[in-house]
């Protein structure tokens, strides 16, 4: 019974991990709504593919595919103080991106997960 109930609790945290992306909090939506309507001033990052970006990304987002940051991150974000939230389509990607952008030395990056978080509507 009590390898049973072991079992259950590894899977669970397997599960968990493979749906949110990692194990850190993610940013709520309440408060990237709220500053994507009070215009604060940060970068939400889509780091999804091309394709996927243009089917429909969070008003205001700015693309970086993640596994181009790497090479192209000192570009599209050259200020490594700025505020970053980045997001992609189910949070696998999102959280490998944050990890990346850390490495690279930005001090202010947030992980929203997946865009099926997001409740209002998609720009295209």
């Amino acid at each position: 019974m009590k390898y049973l109930l072991a079992f259950l609790i590894v899977a669970g945290g397997i599960f968990f991990f493979l749906q949110n992306g990692s194990t850190k909090e993610l940013v709520q939506y309440a408060e990237l709504e709220q500053k994507i309507a009070a215009q604060a001033d940060f970068i939400l990052l889509d780091v999804r593919t091309p394709e996927e970006y243009q089917e429909g990304h969070i008003p205001g987002a700015v693309l970086l595919p993640y596994d181009k940051i790497a090479i192209q991150a000192a570009v599209v974000l050259p200020d490594k103080e700025k505020e970053i939230i980045v997001y992609c389509r189910s949070g696998r990607r999102s959280a490998i991106a944050a990890e990346t952008l850390g490495k690279l030395g930005y001090m202010k990056v947030a992980d929203f997960g997946g865009i099926s978080r997001w409740q209002g509507q998609l720009e295209k």
